[in-house]
C-alpha cells in the first residue's frame, strides 16, 4: 500500500484498529469483501487527509487487495508437498482470511489438494479465539493428537494444544531458532520428519 508509505505508522495502526470492525463482518463473496474494504480504506484515507480523491483511492486499494492475485508468491516447496501429501492424508486449511483467498489458492493450483477449507470471514471467527478450531475437529471427528497443526504464529500453537492438536511451528525465516517448546520446521518438506495430518 504505497499510498500509506509516508504516514505516521502509529496513527495508521490506530486507524486500522478503529475501523477493523468494517472488515470483520461475515463475508462469503469477493464482492462483499471488496465493498467492505472499500469502506475500510475510505474511512482511513479520509481521516489521514491524504491528497487526492479519497473515494477513488479507496476503490483502487480495495480492488488491489481483493482482485490482484499476482502480488502473492507461493513458496517453492508448497505445491509438490501438498500434491504428495493429499494422496495419503486429509489436508485441512484453517485460515484467518477473506473470500479472495479461494482464488489465490486456485491460481496456485493447490485448492483441490485440501479436503476442506475454512476461512474466518465466513464464520466471523478467528483462530486465536479457539472456537474456529472446533469446526474441523467436529466435522472430521479428529481425536486427541490425531492431527497436527502447522502455523507461523507461536501464540496459535498454544491454542492448538488446548484443542488437543499436535503443534508445529513454521519458521521459514529462522526467527525462532531458540524455540523448543514445540517442533519447528523451516519448510514443508521437513514435515516428513514429524508426520503429517492424518486421516
Amino acid at each position: 500500500m504505497t499510498l500509506f508509505n509516508k504516514i505516521n505508522l502509529k496513527k495508521l495502526k490506530f486507524l486500522f484498529n478503529k475501523y477493523n470492525a468494517l472488515i470483520s463482518v461475515k463475508m462469503t463473496t469477493r464482492e462483499e469483501e471488496y465493498e467492505a474494504f472499500k469502506e475500510f480504506y475510505y474511512n482511513i484515507i479520509n481521516e489521514l487527509h491524504i491528497d487526492g480523491n479519497p473515494k477513488e483511492q479507496a476503490e483502487k486499494l480495495a480492488r488491489d487487495f481483493v482482485y490482484n492475485e499476482d502480488k502473492y508468491v507461493m513458496y517453492d516447496d508448497v505445491y509438490d508437498f501438498l500434491s504428495d501429501a493429499s494422496k495419503e492424508h486429509t489436508l485441512i486449511l484453517l485460515s484467518d482470511n477473506w473470500p479472495c483467498v479461494y482464488n489465490i489458492l486456485k491460481r496456485w493450483n493447490i485448492y483441490d489438494f485440501f479436503t476442506k477449507i475454512y476461512i474466518s470471514s465466513e464464520y466471523c471467527e478467528l483462530k486465536k479465539d479457539g472456537k474456529f478450531f472446533d469446526r474441523p475437529i467436529n466435522e472430521f471427528n479428529i481425536k486427541e493428537n490425531e492431527a497436527i497443526f502447522v502455523d507461523d504464529n507461536p501464540d496459535l500453537l498454544v491454542v492448538a494444544v488446548k484443542k488437543k492438536l499436535s503443534p508445529i511451528l513454521m519458521d521459514r525465516a529462522n526467527n525462532y531458532r531458540q524455540f523448543n517448546k514445540y517442533s519447528r520446521i523451516t519448510n514443508l518438506k521437513e514435515l516428513n520428519e514429524v508426520g503429517v495430518w492424518k486421516h
